[in-house]
C-alpha cells in the first residue's frame, strides 16, 4: 500500500472515530405495556363446567391440532406445510424484505475502478483554432492537431458518512422493523393454513357424519313407509297416509346431495392446501372415528398471549417502524458530513500506470445544511409522528379483538356444553316417543300422521345433535388458533419425509 492510500485511509479513520460524538435523535421505541390481566371473560359470561374443560393457564402445544388425536390430519398438515402456496408466497416475502435490509448497507463503502479508453483530443478547441501552426523551430517535427492516444486507469473511492444525528441509523432499525413485521406475517400464514387444514377435515368428518345419517334415517323411512303400506290394505292407513310417508321419505333422501357436495368440495380444498391440482391428488376421507375432542384445551393468559400471538406481534413490530421512522424524519432537519476521498492512477500506457506521476486523488468532507424546503421537512416528521400514533392505536385494537376473540371461543364452547347435554335429551327422548308411537301404530292406538310426526321429530334431534358435536370440535380449533404461537423456524417449511 502506497504512503498516500495510507493517508487516506487514515483519514477515513479518524473521521469514523468522529462518530463517538454522534447523537441519535428521535423517539427510542419501548414495546407497550403488557396488560396484567389473568383472564378472558366480560362480567357476565356464563361458566364453563361441561365435558369439554378449558384450562387458563395451561402451556399450549407448538402442535395445537394434534390435541385431536388424528393421524390422519397431521400426516394431511405436513403436506400442507411443506407444500402450501400461501406459506410459499410469504416465505418468499419475508426473503425479499431481508434482503432489503441487507441492501441498504452501513455507513461506509468503498468502489474500486479500472478502464480502457481510446481517446481523440480537438486540441483547436482549446487554441481558437491555431493550434495547427504550432511548430518546434529547428526540428521537422510537427504536434498533430487531432491526437489520439490510449488512456488506462486504475483507482478506487471511499466514502463515509458520519451520520451526526442518526438518520442512517434509525433507517436500519426501521428495515430491521420491517423484517420482523414479515417474519410475523409469515407466522400469521402459518397459522392460518393450520386452521384452514383443520377447517376442511372437520367439513369432511361432518358431511361423511351426515350422509351416514340420512343414509340411516332413509332406512328407517322405509320401514315406517312398508309398515303404512301394510296398514292400508289392512284398512287402518289411507292413501293420504302412504303418499305422506313416501313425501318423508323423499325430503330425507334430498339431503344426501348437498352433503356429498360439501364432502366434495373439502376433498378439492384439500388438494389447494397441499399445492396440488384435485386430479392430482388423493384426499384422506374422515369420519366420527377419525379423531377425538381433547379432554381439556389449554389457554394462554393474556400477558403471554401479546407476547405469542402473531398478529399483535406483527403489530408490535410495525409500530417500531413507524417509531423508527420519526427518527428518519427528524434526522433530516439537521446537517449531514461525509468524508470522501478516491485515488487515481492515469496513464497513456499500461507500463506507466503505476509511476508517481500518474497519481492524483482527492479528500474531504462534504457538508448538506438543509436551508429551505418549503416546509417540507418538518411536515414530513408531522408525518411520521402522526403514523407512528396510528400505528399505536392498530396495536391496542389488534390487542382487544385478540382478547375479544378468545373470550368469545370460552363462551362458544361453554354454550356448545350447554347445549350438547340438551339436545342429547331431546334426542333421547324424540327417540323414545318415536318407538313408543311405532309400537301403538303396529297394535292400531296411532295413525300414520303421528308416526310420521313422531319419525320427523327424530331425525331433526338427531341432526341437531351431530351438528353441535361438529361445531364443539370447530370452536376448539377457533380457540386453539386464538392462543396458538408458532415456534421458531416452524413456518421456514420442511420437506415432507419420504414414504409419508
Amino acid at each position: 500500500m502506497t504512503m498516500l492510500s495510507k493517508t487516506l485511509l487514515a483519514g477515513i479513520s479518524v473521521g469514523a472515530l468522529m462518530l463517538t460524538g454522534c447523537m441519535t435523535v428521535g423517539p427510542n421505541f419501548k414495546p407497550p405495556a403488557t396488560p396484567t390481566s389473568d383472564s378472558y371473560a366480560q362480567p357476565g359470561d356464563i361458566a364453563n363446567n361441561g365435558q369439554l374443560r378449558t384450562d387458563v393457564g395451561a402451556k399450549v402445544l407448538d402442535d395445537w391440532w394434534t390435541l385431536f388425536q388424528s393421524p390422519g390430519l397431521d400426516k394431511l398438515m405436513r403436506q400442507a406445510i411443506a407444500n402450501n402456496l400461501t406459506l410459499e408466497q410469504a416465505r418468499v416475502h419475508l426473503a425479499e424484505a431481508r434482503s432489503a435490509e441487507k441492501a441498504q448497507g452501513g455507513l461506509l463503502s468503498a468502489d474500486a475502478t479500472a478502464g480502457y479508453k481510446r481517446e481523440r483530443a480537438n486540441l483547436n478547441a482549446f487554441s481558437g483554432g491555431t493550434f495547427s501552426d504550432f511548430s518546434i523551430p529547428g526540428e521537422s517535427f510537427s504536434f498533430p492537431t487531432n491526437p489520439e492516444y490510449n488512456l488506462y486507469s486504475i483507482g478506487g473511492s471511499v466514502s463515509y458518512n458520519l451520520d451526526l444525528f442518526g438518520g442512517q441509523r434509525r433507517l436500519r432499525e426501521s428495515l430491521r422493523a420491517q423484517t420482523d413485521a414479515q417474519a410475523r406475517e409469515l407466522d400469521a400464514a402459518y397459522l392460518t393454513l393450520t386452521g384452514k387444514v383443520v377447517e376442511q377435515v372437520l367439513t369432511v368428518a361432518d358431511a361423511n357424519i351426515q350422509i351416514q345419517a340420512l343414509k340411516a334415517i332413509g332406512d328407517a323411512d322405509r320401514q315406517d313407509l312398508d309398515m303404512i303400506v301394510k296398514a292400508r290394505k289392512a284398512g287402518g292407513a289411507t292413501e293420504a297416509d302412504v303418499a305422506a310417508a313416501r313425501q318423508h321419505l323423499a325430503m330425507d333422501s334430498s339431503a344426501v346431495p348437498p352433503q356429498q357436495q360439501r364432502l366434495a368440495a373439502a376433498r378439492h380444498a384439500m388438494a389447494v392446501l397441499v399445492g396440488k391440482a384435485p386430479s392430482e391428488f388423493e384426499a384422506p376421507d374422515f369420519d366420527a372415528k377419525s379423531g377425538a375432542l381433547p379432554p381439556s384445551l389449554p389457554v394462554s393468559i393474556p400477558s403471554e398471549l401479546v407476547h405469542e400471538r402473531p398478529d399483535i406481534l406483527e403489530a408490535e413490530a410495525k409500530l417500531h417502524e413507524a417509531t423508527a421512522e420519526v427518527g428518519v424524519a427528524t434526522a433530516n432537519l439537521y446537517p449531514n458530513i461525509s468524508l470522501t476521498g478516491a485515488i487515481s492512477q492515469d496513464a497513456l500506457t499500461p507500463q506507466t500506470i503505476f509511476a508517481a506521476a500518474s497519481n492524483s486523488y482527492n479528500f474531504g468532507p462534504s457538508l448538506t445544511v438543509p436551508l429551505f424546503h418549503s416546509g417540507e421537512l418538518k411536515a414530513k416528521k408531522r408525518e411520521a409522528e402522526k403514523a407512528a400514533r396510528a400505528a399505536l392505536l392498530n396495536y391496542e385494537e389488534t390487542v382487544l379483538e385478540a382478547f375479544a376473540q378468545v373470550d368469545d371461543s370460552l363462551q362458544a364452547i361453554a354454550h356448545d356444553n350447554q347445549a350438547y347435554l340438551d339436545e342429547q335429551r331431546v334426542l333421547d327422548q324424540a327417540q323414545a316417543r318415536l318407538d313408543m308411537v311405532r309400537k301403538s301404530f303396529n297394535a292400531g292406538g296411532a295413525t300414520a300422521r303421528q308416526l310420521l310426526a313422531a319419525q320427523k321429530g327424530m331425525v331433526q334431534a338427531q341432526l341437531d345433535l351431530q351438528q353441535n358435536g361438529t361445531g364443539r370440535y370447530s370452536d376448539a380449533a377457533r380457540l386453539m388458533l386464538a392462543v396458538a404461537h408458532v415456534p421458531p423456524g416452524a413456518a421456514a417449511g420442511k420437506a415432507e419425509p419420504k414414504g409419508e
